[in-house]
């Protein structure tokens, strides 16, 4: 039991309450800059379509995640440049010299030339470009550059301000590539061959013989201008053409030798060597007397995508697995993925000061140490390709599958044992735990719990209509709250076993994701922005918050008001739309930036948010997890108020502390869930997630703000000084 003398703490806390409250309360009314930027946290590793050597910059388009580029000569690390992509399914790149510019297989064209202060972002130049599924592009100087599609070839003279067709007498226009020979031009066609144009596209040469005349799967090009060679890729092989910047009529001759059972998907050169990335490593050549050898010491047999001469070596990029570099003569491959963080990613759930757990298509990874580094964490886990959702459930991890439905591991993905005792379907889309059940939400919509002691599987379906669509699941007090798509949003008591539909007030249907803060519930919606009621009241009736809507969201088209997910955290309300970040200090009173919003990827969706003790973390569809500081938030201006919530049943000792404090919680209503330390800022100083007998603390002196959230969702706070 604890001792307290409640007069002489009252009195010296009042005391220096009164000489530091005018400081504190000027410095939350003036919001903190948020100057840190999301930044990549992994796991790293994805895949590349394509690759530019643009003098000390490597440039990499991927798949369905944006582009990076990398700036060091030893390719180090990477940086996302994803901010005003409306797709990820990056095509192609070109630089003219003075601008960068990204082809997508969806969404056509666009050129990094937007700003705000440093930070840059895409902007779409599609006038007069007919077809958005655009294959291929090279820029011929610094203002003109030349697309091809699947429909033809357009070009822009004013660096994409307008684009107009240039197929003159091309009979064949799924165009594949496009290469630059001096002022010649050589282009690709699926079916068609190889066409060269000396005039910008004005008019072609079909440039063929019976090699390459009206060929399937004429895919891959490359010019050699050392050689003046030209070497091109058909469905029956490797062929090279030379003296093809002069002539109108090559002759085309089997560049022999290659390995049959290798599926070529890219050529390059140096002028001395060809280099050739295949599914199964790289090969390479002399330019001058035809013999293939693979090099591919450290690619394990790897499926590579691209392979590009970069200063003394080669860069090469891989499906799934990332970008790889090699000095040459000697090939030995090394990873080089730091900051690339371009795999799919389906889950993910932090905990406590550092533990963090992404599920993505190369299976679940597992950190220790704030998403510094990862290990695979499989076993047992049958379908881990595939993980739908996590949950952190006391000391387990549950993991929900497409196709194997439910696993649950002690020992943090180290040995997983499935637990779908009761299930009939495998295919488990959601996850949840409170007050030791687990929830479940199945592909058909149905609902389920269990003990997590006794995984047996009982459906709650009751209450719900027979179409439902349940999206989440929140809990306050002892109560569930459900959203779903179309029907609202449903609520029962944790041991109840009926729900209710409670949708006064509430104008959108489509409920994407609920959460709780205290006695107020949130309802996330797919357009409509998020809505609040307060729980406390005798009658649930939800009514809008302020439009989820911010100075990014506006500069780049993005529709702040369709909420793809919502979290509560440090006093903090947190709603996630495609591309962005907000949060609101005050129930939805206000949104801001939830940090600031580049490097997020505004062509992907946000679809979890989760934190650890000084970190705000959420996941993306294509480009892994991203992170940012808390401390980089506006701050949370309520967290002084002369009046703090519930003061009287939380007691500190001593207060003033120095090192280490006692907290006596026994007049609290519920069991602890939460400890939370705020500086004078409203900055995360610490995270509990279970009482100690003592809290050891290294702070500067001051005052803090001590804050218990309990499992009925009440707050109490309570001011300590540290001297």
């Amino acid at each position: 039991m604890l001792t307290f003398n409640l007069q002489t703490m009252k009195k010296y806390i009042n005391t220096k309450i009164s000489t530091m409250l005018y400081c504190v309360l000027f410095v939350l009314g003036t919001p903190v800059a948020s100057h840190a930027h999301f930044g990549s946290k992994g796991p790293f590793g994805g895949s590349i379509t394509c690759t530019v050597v643009a003098g000390d910059t490597v440039y990499m388009g991927t798949e369905e995640g944006g582009v990076f580029e990398s700036t060091s000569a030893l390719l180090v690390g990477w940086r996302a440049r994803p901010v005003g992509l409306k797709s990820g399914k990056i095509t192609a790149i070109a630089h003219t010299g003075v601008n960068l510019f990204a082809a997508t297989a969806d969404s056509g064209i666009f050129v990094l030339n937007g700003y705000v202060g440093s930070d840059r972002y895409w902007n779409k130049v599609n006038t007069g470009l007919t077809n958005l599924h655009v294959t291929s592009l090279i820029a011929i100087s610094k203002t003109t550059l030349l697309a091809g599609t699947t429909n033809g070839l357009f070009l822009t003279t004013n660096s994409g301000a307008s684009w107009q067709a240039v197929n003159g007498d091309l009979h064949h226009l799924d165009i594949t590539r496009i290469v630059k020979a001096g002022a010649r031009i050589f282009v690709t066609a699926q079916d068609g061959g190889v066409y060269a144009t000396d005039n910008t596209g004005a008019s072609w040469i079909e440039f063929n013989d019976v090699h390459t005349e009206h060929i399937a799967g004429t895919t891959a090009l490359s010019y050699n201008a050392a050689t003046d060679a030209l070497m091109v890729l058909n469905e029956n092989g490797l062929f090279i053409a030379q003296t093809v910047s002069t002539t109108n009529t090559p002759v085309y001759t089997a560049a022999a030798g290659f390995p049959s059972n290798e599926t070529v998907a890219y050529i390059s050169n140096n002028g001395a060597n060809w280099y050739i990335a295949t599914n199964k490593g790289v090969y390479t050549s002399s330019a001058s007397v035809i013999n293939w050898t693979s090099i591919s010491t450290g690619l394990a047999g790897l499926p590579v995508k691209t392979v590009e001469p970069f200063k003394n070596g080669l860069v090469s990029g891989t499906r799934l697995y990332g970008i790889y570099k090699t000095n040459l003569p000697v090939v030995s491959w090394s990873g080089m993925n730091i900051n690339f963080n371009n795999l799919k990613t389906t889950a993910m759930v932090t905990s406590g000061t550092g533990f963090i757990v992404a599920a993505t298509e190369l299976g679940v990874r597992v950190s220790r140490d704030i998403a510094a580094s990862y290990v695979s964490a499989n076993l047992g886990l049958e379908d881990s390709t595939h993980v739908n959702d996590l949950v952190i459930a006391k000391h387990f991890l549950v993991a929900a599958t497409t196709y194997s439905g439910v696993f649950i591991t002690a020992d943090s993905g180290k040995h997983w044992t499935a637990i779908n005792t009761g299930l009939e379907n495998p295919n488990i889309k959601k996850v949840f735990y409170s007050n030791d059940i687990l929830y479940i939400i199945d592909a058909a919509g149905n609902v389920f719990r269990a003990s997590v002691g006794l995984p047996q599987w009982t459906p709650i379906q009751s209450g719900l209509p027979s179409d439902v669509k349940p999206t989440s699941m929140a809990f306050y007090g002892n109560n569930i709250l459900l959203s779903t798509q179309g029907s609202g949003v449903f609520i029962k008591t944790e041991t109840g076993t009926s729900w209710t539909a409670y949708n006064t007030g509430l104008s959108n249907l489509n409920v994407t994701s609920v959460t709780a803060l205290g006695t107020k519930i949130y309802a996330g919606t797919d357009g409509s922005g998020v809505f609040v009621s307060d729980s406390a009241k005798a009658q649930i009736s939800w009514s809008a918050t302020a439009p989820t809507i911010i100075s990014h969201t506006t500069l780049l088209n993005l529709n702040g008001m369709q909420i793809q997910a919502l979290a509560s955290y440090a006093g903090h309300i947190w709603a996630s739309c495609k591309g962005g970040l907000l949060v609101s200090p005050d129930n939805g009173a206000t949104w801001n930036e939830g940090g600031n919003q580049f490097n997020l990827p505004s062509f992907t969706d946000v679809t979890k948010i989760n934190f650890v003790k000084t970190r705000v973390f959420v996941s993306t569809e294509n480009n892994g997890l991203y992170s940012n500081a808390l401390s980089e938030i506006t701050t949370i201006t309520s967290l002084f108020s002369s009046t703090p919530v519930n003061y009287t049943a939380l007691l500190i000792a001593p207060n003033p502390a120095s090192g280490a404090f006692k907290l006596d919680t026994k007049n609290v209503s519920g069991s602890v869930k939460e400890i939370i330390i705020y500086d004078y800022n409203g900055h995360v100083k610490d995270r509990f997630v279970q009482e100690q007998d003592v809290y050891s603390i290294h702070y500067t002196p001051g005052m803090y703000l001590v804050q218990v959230t309990t499992s009925e969702g009440t707050l109490y706070t309570q001011k300590m000084v540290v001297k």
